[in-house]
């Protein structure tokens, strides 16, 4: 391997100006993938899997060798150059990088983007991410990492789009979401990221309520007396169930007395009344007395119903019929399953 050119021979090869280069350094690998990137002949090692991680194979990109610049392919990058030069990659090709992600979507939202894209808001992407958001839960349900690898893409490539709004409209940027979590996840770890000692569970979740009426405190609200009611923070788009779940538990940690009548005899009331809403919150009322989720339960109970019906499709197929057509029994089964263990 021939000695390495000083960086103006290097740039002058490439007919690159010094202050565009970013330079490969093995003790900080990361890099922008949408700047050029330049990687001398002691990297290459180093920066030979990195930079077949984050480039496409056939990605032309230009080398020194013998003192004269010629091209390559990054799947083919001699090794007895004296210097690499990645090109930018545009955001669409930048498929390993959170910058790419933020270009494409930024170019979808742009003046000249998607059609689609440019009429969406806040308010008309919700339930597309909420729609995102419960097939996450679905695939971690499954035990399915494929699919749990996609649907964590899909959420965040919303929260992409979120920001991307907020920027056209001025409100905020990515980078004040970064802070704003960065900031509060440091914050609530000094344990972690500062001298405290982590301690029993108990005084580290102590310790979190403490810091956060601290944080409250320095927003202006009051500790005794928040201007938002204690049930306030629970999100109204919340699943039901899991709504009443946490204004049971929220009132109760509130200063709420138990009920005077029970769970269950509240439930025998409501069905006496057919008073559906009641029912069901004396349901979550009944979970939580038993310390059940209650939408882990109701989900248990539902996949229940779910496979012993598609077994009696199956069954149907199987015969030539239509569901509708088997035993009362087989349908009586279909209905018992809910109880699971409990029938």
């Amino acid at each position: 391997m021939s000695e390495a050119p000083s960086l103006d021979t290097i740039c002058a090869a490439f007919d690159l100006p010094p202050h565009t280069v970013q330079a490969f350094d093995p003790a900080h690998p990361a890099f922008d993938a949408q700047r050029p990137l330049l990687v001398l002949a002691p990297q290459f090692e180093a920066a030979r899997p990195e930079v077949r991680r984050r480039y496409p194979p056939s990605k032309i990109a230009r080398v020194i060798r013998g003192g004269a610049a010629e091209d390559a392919t990054v799947a083919t990058f001699p090794f007895d150059a004296q210097a690499w030069l990645l090109p930018a990659l545009a955001p669409e090709e930048d498929l390993r990088g959170l910058a790419g992600l933020r270009g494409v979507m930024e170019r979808l939202f742009a003046p000249d983007g998607c059609p689609w894209d440019r009429e969406q808001t806040h308010e008309s992407l919700r339930r597309y991410l909420l729609e995102e958001t419960y097939e996450l839960i679905d695939a971690i349900d499954r035990g399915d990492p494929d699919g749990l690898r996609e649907e964590i893409g899909d959420v965040l490539a919303h929260m992409f789009m979120q920001t991307a709004l907020a920027r056209q409209a001025g409100t905020f940027t990515l980078e004040d979401v970064l802070e704003y979590a960065t900031a509060k996840f440091v914050r609530r770890h000094p344990h972690v990221f500062g001298a405290e000692e982590a301690g029993s569970m108990e005084a580290l979740l102590d310790r979190w309520e403490t810091i956060k009426r601290a944080e409250r405190s320095a927003k202006g609200e009051s500790d005794e007396a928040p201007p938002a009611g204690a049930l306030d923070s629970i999100p109204l788009a919340a699943p039901a169930l899991q709504r009443a779940q946490s204004l049971i538990g929220r009132a109760g940690t509130g200063g709420l007395a138990p009920a005077t009548v029970g769970a269950a005899e509240a439930a025998r009331a409501a069905l006496e009344s057919s008073d559906v809403g009641a029912l069901l919150f004396a349901a979550v009322r009944l979970a939580r007395e038993r310390d059940i989720d209650a939408e882990e339960a109701l989900r248990a109970a539902a996949e229940r119903f779910a496979s012993a019906f598609r077994t009696l499709e199956i069954a149907s197929r199987a015969a030539g019929s239509e569901p509708a057509a088997r035993e009362s029994a087989e349908h009586a089964a279909v209905w018992a399953a809910v109880a699971g263990d409990a029938q």
